[in-house]
């Protein structure tokens, strides 16, 4: 009984190593040169709308000049840190109902669950781009919600909210969005 336990034992064991050690046809695709699925950008939001209902940004003040919020009643938050001039959306994996975003072959974190955005291009980096993350860049416990049909500005970034997906946008028309449904890069 033992020898059969040990043989279906390291039969399974070799089929499973074997498994992990498939190489695609070519042998050489690596995740940076995997197409990035795109979510519908219909379910982004477009332009802010004229009546958006203009919030104090005091009152979005994490005490340190970081200003964050939630989105609506959605899983997503963001953070305007006017020291960088840059937003940060950001969401728990888990929450993403978009296929999963392929990470440069550098990035050893989790990608595609924070956007952020600049208002001027950075030393290093694009104006708008996915960040590699090693965890939350912010916690948003504390954060207050920024209800739908509302928008909060700090510097050059301005973001509003529509239903459960943030919009931000800097002052040379460079914007972002994410929300569970969709991320959009608009650089």
């Amino acid at each position: 009984m033992s020898r059969l336990l040990f043989a279906s034992l390291s039969l399974g064991l070799a089929l499973t190593l074997g498994g992990c050690a498939a190489t695609p046809m070519d042998g050489n695709i690596s995740a940076s040169t995997q197409p990035t699925p795109t979510p519908d950008q219909a379910l982004a939001p477009s332009a802010a709308p004229a009546e958006l209902i203009e919030v104090d940004p005091a009152a979005y003040s994490d005490g340190f000049d970081w200003f964050s919020f939630k989105v609506g009643d959605g899983p997503t938050w963001c953070t305007i840190t006017p020291m960088e001039d840059r937003v940060l959306c950001e969401q728990n994996e888990a929450a993403a109902q978009y296929q999963p975003v392929p990470p440069p072959a550098e990035c050893e974190g989790s990608y595609g669950y924070q956007v952020q955005l600049w208002a001027n291009t950075p030393e290093i980096g694009e104006i708008a781009e996915f960040a590699c993350a090693s965890g939350q860049f912010q916690d948003p416990t504390a954060a207050l919600v920024l209800p739908s049909g509302s928008k909060i500005t700090v510097g050059s970034i301005t973001c509003f909210v529509e239903e459960i997906t943030a919009r931000c946008d800097n002052q040379s028309g460079q914007w972002i969005a994410l929300g569970p449904a969709v991320w959009s890069i608009n650089s």
